[in-house]
């Protein structure tokens, strides 16, 4: 699935956080979003996922312009937010039940079998959500995002919380996940998932920039450190 954003805008208030943001995502692309906490890289994933609107700009799916995203993004993307999007006085087994039941459940339900092997989730397939660690909890968002098996992904430091044989699972899924075809945008200051990215871009003062691929971390960084005085990232 082709993605393209044409001069996204938000603000909050007084403050504008995007301001003209425009970027391309392609087909089988997994593409890389970095930038200093606070940037909008977190409200831009928002509002491609619907959960916000945009005060301004466009937004293009395989060519053609969504009028509605609140409405018509949901049947193109699984979001994975930093925020657990789970209910937790339910256990995780009816959490997945629940988002399983979006949709066509029986399929649904037999790619639930095969995620919850795949992130190792039978364990704790009975415990409360509330009672669960933050990488138990950040396993079971990833599964929900993946049940409906959606052409894009968007990932708000989707590794986060969780321990290295997990990040190298998630990072195993997103590159099959694009070898067939599938899109992924995903913010991280995580230098596996930035390193495995086919495209990168940096959002600083509202804007978004594209960076050259062979970039270390380490000079990413630098690049939001010079200047920071003269423009509030």
């Amino acid at each position: 699935m082709e993605l393209e954003l044409k001069d996204i805008k938000k603000s909050y208030g007084k403050k504008q956080v995007l301001c003209k943001v425009s970027l391309t995502v392609q087909a089988g692309q997994c593409v890389g979003i970095v930038g200093a906490n606070g940037c909008g890289k977190s409200t831009l994933l928002r509002i491609l996922a619907g959960v916000e609107k945009a005060d301004g700009g466009q937004i293009f799916v395989n060519g053609k312009e969504v009028k509605k995203p609140s409405r018509q993004m949901a049947a193109h993307v699984g979001y994975i937010p930093q925020e657990s999007a789970l209910m937790p006085d339910l256990t995780v087994r009816d959490n997945l039940k629940l988002w399983a039941s979006f949709g066509d459940y029986r399929k649904n339900c037999r790619n639930l079998e095969q995620l919850c092997e795949q992130f190792k989730i039978q364990s704790f397939y009975k415990e409360r959500v509330k009672n669960l660690s933050g990488g138990m909890s950040k396993r079971v968002n990833i599964v929900c995002a993946l049940i409906h098996k959606p052409p894009l992904l968007l990932m708000d430091e989707p590794s986060a919380a969780l321990d290295l044989v997990f990040k190298e699972e998630l990072r195993g899924y997103i590159q099959d996940f694009t070898k067939e075809g599938g899109s992924v945008l995903l913010s991280s200051h995580d230098e596996g998932e930035i390193t495995a990215c086919q495209g990168l871009w940096a959002i600083k003062g509202g804007e978004a920039f594209a960076l050259p691929r062979e970039l270390s971390l380490e000079e990413i960084v630098a690049g939001f450190m010079k200047g920071s005085e003269e423009k509030d990232v």
